[in-house]
């Protein structure tokens, strides 16, 4: 399938050193739509939405940012925020940047742990991108839902369609 102009410039966005030293793709040569589409079936399986998933990393990054760089301790889970300075274009290409912030939720019960971006929020919410194969960020969908412990609800699709 050939790239329209937009897009090669939206590929170009998610390679290494050009937003990102690592950049999203890690090792997944498969086109970003493809990616998507894989991840979406995994929702549908799994019952989850976008704004499930977004939601709960949202507010496990509130809870966390009250803990001023220490854990804090969220139900069955802790958080820990770690800042950078500097903020982030989304790979998409439109307007707005997000902060340098991770957060890493560790699962007490599970013994599992899930690190993400305020910038992973975003590419899931508005594009239901969760990484490429391999790539530093990659958010498996299974493993998300598990860790934060995300109830299944009635999934209608894709909420947003923004490319």
């Amino acid at each position: 399938m050939k790239l329209t102009p937009r897009e090669k410039i939206i590929r170009s966005n998610f390679k290494p050193g050009k937003i990102t030293r690592d950049g999203f793709l890690g090792t997944d040569v498969r086109h970003i739509h493809d990616i998507i589409q894989t991840d979406e079936r995994t929702l549908f399986r799994l019952k989850t939405s976008l704004n499930q998933i977004a939601d709960r990393m949202q507010y496990f990054i509130e809870e966390g940012k009250k803990g001023l760089e220490t854990s804090v301790a969220v139900g069955d889970c802790k958080v820990q925020i770690q800042w950078d300075r500097g903020m982030l274009p989304c790979p998409f290409g439109e307007r707005g940047l997000h902060h340098k912030l991770i957060a890493t939720v560790s699962n007490k019960e599970l013994k599992l742990s899930i690190r993400f971006s305020q910038l992973s929020v975003h590419l899931i919410r508005v594009h239901g991108f969760f990484g490429g194969k391999e790539s530093l960020f990659r958010i498996e969908p299974e493993e998300i839902v598990r860790i934060l412990d995300i109830q299944p609800d009635e999934f209608t699709g894709r909420e947003n369609e923004k490319y």
